[in-house]
């Protein structure tokens, strides 16, 4: 209850003439027991004495002098209980709201150091916590939650001291870094003046940028550091005049030594422009001046794109005369030309191809093979570049356009990878070695003809695949193991062919030696396995000494075997000759009249599809055309090889027969 409420209660009770029993002393007990309360109201108005109220009642209505005594009485009980009661409420009172002062008075201290402690601001942090203690001095006695609430701020304190100490070391750190970096900017800069490097205003502007970046160093060494630092910049910067005389100099210089190679170059253009030239030292020449210029400097800026100019339609028209009179490059350039036009056309059908994953692929290697095809004049090369270049950039559109349907094909491609891949795990524990070799090579071909997957699945099913083939490839080679004992007899029965193959590359006779060789072959490759570490070496040296015999056999001739076999018949050295070429034609018409016994054959048996009729059948006729032209043909060849044979026997004067 509060002291407005006191007022009107009051007032209330003088007005009522059902309370005739008030007392002054009621009154002024309840008016005590509100008194606590009335001191925490700021601003509130004094109420009306109720001894005053009560006097004014009396005197309006005196009560008799028996119940002047009964309201004593009752009045003297009441006040003795009222008493005790607002003692221990005032007591209660007091103790609520000393206790609710100091958690409110302490919370808002700790709320505080809180919301500074965000700002990051140290000096204001540890203001702040300064005062803050201060008033924690001057606060009301902390009961127990109070007591919890210093001590949260106490470790706030040490947590921020701590933090503050460890900032402040890491600061004059940096500083003593930043302190060595300028020192080394310093000496830099210095070794730069001293050495008189007044060109070098790229080094002098990167170390200006790096000490200008540096800002946080010890006190006492910021001025003198500055101080010399200016010093440099100073007697660096006095210098510029006559470095960019200097410069201004040197850019003459190089446009006349730039001047001086035009006028060689477009005189050598002169001397190319003839059939007969010599191209290669002509190239040699121009490659030299072209060296020349690219390591002379920079020209004044005005006359810059004015020699490029002469340069470039220089070396264009070089270009040109030697496409023109040099066959050798001309043939060079159009293989080139012809590559990258066929590379523009496979990158132009790549838009309609509707394998995207595939094309995506293809793509890639394009680019590949347009590195690998070869340079063109500098203007073909731009041209055609831009179209290669337009039609990927076309292809790229339309995938990144169709990507559900590229996702859409690289998983199938997946799954059918995933296949390949159950069928390797199934191979891998075969027993069958030479087969299993066959099947999993053959995945391996069907591995590389399905298209692409996407890229974070690529590497896992790969090495998912390679594993399976790891394992048998290990078991075979754990098989074969025990072969070893027999594969190094191999390997001697091997290395004994090849001696003797080595014996027959210098044969008398190359015809015997071939036939020799083949039965040496056929040998070689009868007598098994090899250790696997000798496999390429003895195969590299068995294919060279066969090499060496084919190749003296095709060298003397493939009639010279035949003209030992007719002079161990007794032929004429005259005649064979002769005999040889009637040999080979009897050979190449009978080839011929075989050919044409099996059309004839052929013919006849398509003509028995059409039976005859009175009105004839055309497809009929036009077969039995066909087989009448070919019986001529097979007549004049076989009339041709009696000829022949008849010819050969008066030549060899024997009964040999031909047919």
């Amino acid at each position: 209850m509060n002291l407005e409420q006191d007022k009107n209660t009051d007032k209330d009770t003088k007005d009522s003439p059902e309370n005739p029993e008030v007392t002054n002393e009621e009154s002024t007990a309840e008016e005590k027991s509100e008194a606590p309360e009335a001191k925490e109201e700021e601003k509130v108005e004094e109420p009306v004495s109720s001894e005053q109220e009560d006097e004014d009642a009396a005197e309006k209505e005196e009560p008799s002098s028996e119940e002047k005594d009964e309201v004593e009485e009752v009045a003297e009980s009441e006040n003795e209980s009222i008493s005790a009661n607002e003692e221990e409420a005032e007591t209660e009172a007091s103790d609520s709201d000393a206790d609710d002062n100091s958690k409110e008075y302490y919370s808002k201290i700790l709320s505080k150091i809180k919301e500074v402690l965000e700002t990051k601001d140290w000096g204001l942090i540890s203001n702040e916590f300064s005062n803050l203690s201060l008033h924690i001095g001057e606060g009301p006695e902390p009961d127990e939650e109070s007591k919890a609430l210093l001590k949260e701020f106490d470790e706030l304190r040490s947590d921020f001291e701590e933090r503050k100490k460890a900032h402040y070391e890491e600061l004059n750190r940096k500083r003593e870094e930043n302190l060595k970096k300028k020192k080394e900017l310093l000496k830099q800069f210095a070794d730069i003046v001293n050495e008189e490097k007044w060109t070098a205003t790229k080094e002098v502007s990167q170390i200006k940028n790096s000490w200008d970046r540096i800002t946080q160093i010890p006190r006492d060494e910021i001025d003198a550091l500055n101080e010399r630092f200016d010093s440099f910049m100073k007697e660096f910067d006095s210098h510029k005049v006559d470095r960019l005389v200097k410069k201004l100099e040197k850019e003459e210089d190089n446009l006349t030594l730039k001047l001086l190679l035009l006028d060689k170059m477009e005189a050598l253009n002169k001397r190319s422009d003839d059939s007969k030239a010599d191209f290669k030292a002509l190239t040699k020449e121009f490659d030299d001046l072209h060296s020349q210029w690219r390591k002379i400097g920079r020209v004044p800026n005005e006359k810059n794109q004015m020699v490029w100019d002469r340069f470039n339609a220089a070396e264009e028209a070089f270009n040109q005369l030697r496409f023109k009179n040099d066959k050798a490059y001309r043939e060079k350039i159009e293989k080139s030309l012809k590559k990258k036009k066929k590379l523009i056309a496979e990158a132009e059908a790549l838009v309609d191809n509707e394998n995207i994953a595939k094309a995506a692929r293809k793509v890639n290697k394009l680019h590949n093979a347009w590195k690998k095809a070869g340079n063109l004049p500098q203007k073909d090369e731009n041209e055609l570049w831009d179209k290669f270049k337009s039609a990927t950039d076309a292809f790229n559109e339309k995938k990144s356009e169709n990507i559900d349907v590229l996702r859409e094909q690289e998983e199938k491609n997946y799954d059918k990878k995933l296949q390949l891949i159950e069928q390797a795990e199934e191979i891998q524990n075969t027993e069958d070695f030479d087969k299993g070799h066959q099947k999993m090579q053959s995945l391996m071909d069907q591995w590389k003809k399905i298209g692409p997957v996407q890229r974070k699945k690529s590497s896992k099913i790969w090495k998912k695949f390679k594993a399976a083939m790891d394992v048998f490839y290990e078991r075979r080679r754990d098989h074969f193991k025990d072969r070893r004992g027999e594969e190094k007899e191999n390997l001697e029965k091997k290395k004994e062919i090849l001696s003797k193959l080595n014996e027959l590359g210098s044969h008398e006779d190359p015809v015997k030696a071939v036939e020799e060789a083949k039965k040496l072959q056929e040998d070689f490759k009868n007598a098994g396995y090899v250790p696997i570490k000798s496999k390429n070496k003895i195969w590299k040296q068995y294919r060279e000494a066969c090499d060496v015999i084919y190749e003296r056999f095709r060298s003397s001739g493939s009639d010279l075997g035949m003209e030992r076999e007719l002079a161990s018949e007794g032929v004429e050295p005259a005649d064979r000759k002769q005999v040889i070429k009637l040999r080979k034609e009897k050979s190449a018409i009978q080839k011929d009249v075989s050919k044409l016994e099996s059309e004839s054959i052929q013919y006849e048996e398509a003509k028995t599809y059409f039976k005859p009729t009175n009105k004839g059948n055309k497809l009929r006729d036009e077969l039995q055309e066909k087989i009448d032209k070919v019986g001529e043909k097979l007549d004049t060849k076989k009339q041709r090889i009696s000829e022949i044979n008849r010819t050969l026997r008066d030549l060899m004067s024997s009964d040999e027969e031909e047919e």
